[in-house]
């Protein structure tokens, strides 16, 4: 698999479109929220506090000893504020079933400037349990700021104090930017978030945590299945329950407490099973273009082996960069699999664990094979519709160079992994560093191979081979509404490319496009750049624009996969994207495009430049030409096809190569015809 950074952002801020995480914290605020900068509001509460003359307990009666207590930190945040997320689960919890004589459910709500029912107190912290369908008040917090430790810790140890139980288990409920950003954004405060090691210290020194361990800690939150996470928590909880990837808004599935209380699932393993198994139940049930979805289930006892392999790997391979290994490394980072992406750009640099033991099998088997075997042994319970998703990832930055230098400060400061650490920082340095060659790509021609139209290549030295890290074959088509004839349409960019053993980069191009299409049979032609790349599938994401534009529209972004069983393509999620003004957190929006709804289609096109041989200028000097596009009602259900165009159409291609520090370089162009 290839995974590629985003090259046309041009194209994104000129339809409106900016790239931002669709289920947790933009780049930029995350770094702002984790950084823990001191809001106004923090201070105005702090003053707030000393004028509280008490904290008044509601409860009225005294609670039995109960075979668990649920804790539920439920940071509301704009999930709430803006959607209801928070109260939607809520009433799942109330009406899953489950039975209140062996399971308490103790909820610390707050951190929204808006909760869309009437239980919950807007002004104030407060601590509830769920009796009768529906919370009661029964403890008002003397702490506020849900992305302090002191809060987390204050709900623990009286949740525990006033509702006893055999065992205890924690559900974190929020936003999560993984082990770079934390946990728990809290909308009145700022958006600051915990930081993994205030998250683990909370827990640690916790009344539970003091005198034993959460049977299991789980996140409904983006991102948090992370060895790093993990590791910090082991000797805390028995078990951890974490997505890797981003959650869509609905989060867990809470109609499945019920299913605990009846099968005595108290247990960490059995409870992560049937959590699990209802998370991706609900997303293949309930949504027509299914989400991405991950969960997993850790056993905490076996983290220690996955952190000493991934220690071992990055001892040898720290060893191997000096000895000039860095672009077969980087070849394997890029071939991961990746989370935390949003359309084609990767915010988080976050990547899976398994996956990637399997892209270093050639280079370090002994390592690879010792990381496989401690993720298997780990990871207990993975659900999950995202191929080679093993349920635990690790940050290892490569692609988002902009926030890097930021990035790997914040997790500097969290000592994860000081042998792990060191690689990163070596690697990096490398990435970041002087180009190891000097790339003459741009200056070559692609030819047609003989007797074919559609097949092309450009040669590349062997410097250029061995810095390869991902080729696409980009395609464009002039635009014949432009009288000056200069102006051309991106239509596709695919990986279906490969280097031979006489240094020809090699790309074959079927002429295959990317249509929408719905109940009709009208067909409207779409761009689409390839995000992943595998011999079991192809990944692809296109953008576009919902309602008119004299009215109220939104931007959204549509991922396809086309693979054996569908060879035509299939929409797997519609994600909503914010617009360029709006920074900070996004919702964790799944969108659905509707029968009726008028879909807006933005073309990406450039002046391209032609010296007077009538060779192409590099591509970084095409000039933008504007908006080009197309419009039409949804009749019916919305699908794509992955077709050749009906008529004969003339192409030009080119290659963008990218090298393995992150830099693309482009090749002259050729002309393509399809009949």
């Amino acid at each position: 698999m290839k995974k590629r950074f985003i090259r046309f952002l041009a194209m994104a801020a000129a339809t409106a479109i900016s790239i931002s995480s669709s289920g947790c914290a933009s780049a930029d605020m995350t770094v702002r929220a984790a950084a823990k900068k001191k809001t106004e509001a923090r201070e105005d509460k702090d003053e707030g506090r000393s004028e509280k003359k008490h904290h008044s307990k509601k409860k009225i009666k005294a609670y039995d000893e109960r075979k668990e207590t649920l804790m539920v930190y439920m940071v509301g945040s704009n999930l709430e504020s803006e959607i209801g997320a928070a109260t939607k689960d809520l009433q799942e919890m109330a009406l899953s079933g489950y039975d209140p004589d062996e399971m308490n459910i103790v909820v610390c709500a707050g951190g929204a400037n808006k909760w869309w029912n009437t239980s919950v107190e807007e002004d104030d912290l407060t601590m509830y349990v769920m009796e009768d369908k529906d919370i009661v008040p029964v403890y008002e917090m003397e702490n506020q700021n849900m992305s302090e430790p002191e809060t987390l810790a204050e709900f623990i140890n009286e949740a525990k104090k006033d509702f006893p139980a055999e065992d205890y288990s924690l559900l974190l409920w929020n936003h999560g930017g993984g082990s770079v950003a934390g946990y728990g954004a809290d909308e009145k405060y700022g958006y600051e978030m915990l930081s993994i090691t205030e998250l683990g210290k909370a827990i640690h020194n916790s009344d539970v945590c003091q005198e034993g361990k959460f049977e299991w800690i789980g996140f409904d939150a983006c991102m948090m299945g992370m060895i790093e996470v993990a590791d910090t928590l082991k000797d805390d909880a028995n078990y951890m329950i974490a997505s890797e990837e981003i959650e869509a808004q609905d989060g867990w599935d809470y109609s499945v407490l019920g299913d605990i209380t009846k099968e005595n699932a108290y247990n960490g393993e059995d409870a992560g099973e049937l959590l699990t198994e209802a998370y991706g139940r609900y997303y293949e049930e309930n949504y027509h273009y299914v989400p991405d979805y991950t969960l997993a289930c850790v056993d905490m006892s076996k983290v220690d082996k996955v952190k000493s392999a991934l220690t071992a790997f990055a001892r040898k391979a720290d060893g191997a960069l000096a000895k000039g290994d860095y672009s077969k490394i980087a070849r394997a980072r890029d071939n991961t699999k990746s989370f935390g992406r949003d359309g084609n750009a990767s915010l988080y640099d976050y990547v899976d664990l398994g996956c990637f033991s399997r892209e270093i099998e050639d280079l370090y088997p002994e390592e690879a094979a010792e990381l496989k075997d401690a993720v298997d042994d780990c990871v207990i319970h993975n659900v999950t519709n995202i191929r080679r998703a093993s349920g635990m990832s690790v940050y290892f930055p490569y692609e988002n160079t902009d926030m890097m230098e930021n990035m790997i400060k914040m997790y500097d400061a969290e000592n994860y992994n000081d042998n792990y650490s060191s690689f990163i920082h070596d690697f990096t340095g490398v990435l970041n560093g002087e180009e190891i060659i000097e790339w003459t790509v741009r200056d070559n021609k692609p030819t047609a191979k003989e007797d074919s139209k559609k097949e092309f290549s450009v040669k590349i030295s062997k410097e250029e081979a061995e810095n390869l890290s991902a080729a696409y074959a980009s395609i464009w088509e002039k635009d014949e509404t432009d009288e000056s004839g200069e102006t051309y349409i991106f239509w596709l960019d695919s990986e279906n490319t490969a280097v031979d053993e006489d240094g020809n980069l090699n790309a074959d191009i079927d002429g295959k496009r990317f249509f929408l299409t719905d109940d009709s049979g009208e067909k409207y032609p779409i761009y689409a750049i390839q995000t992943e790349s595998t011999d079991e599938y192809a990944e692809y994401v296109t953008y576009l624009t919902k309602g008119h534009m004299t009215g109220d529209t939104s931007n959204v972004s549509i991922y396809i996969r086309v693979d054996d069983k569908h060879p035509e393509g299939v929409i797997t999620g519609i994600y909503e994207l914010n617009s360029a003004e709006k920074i900070g957190y996004a919702q964790k929006k799944v969108e659905t495009i509707e029968d009726g709804e008028h879909l807006l289609l933005s073309y990406f096109s450039r002046k391209i430049k032609f010296n007077d041989d009538g060779s192409v200028e590099p591509f970084d000097t095409w000039e933008e030409a504007g908006l080009i596009g197309n419009e039409f009602d949804v009749k019916g259900q919305l699908k794509v096809v992955f077709e050749k165009p009906e008529t004969e159409h003339d192409y030009i291609g080119l290659f963008d190569i990218r090298d393995t520090q992150g830099k693309s370089h482009y090749s002259n162009y050729i002309n393509i015809n399809v009949d």
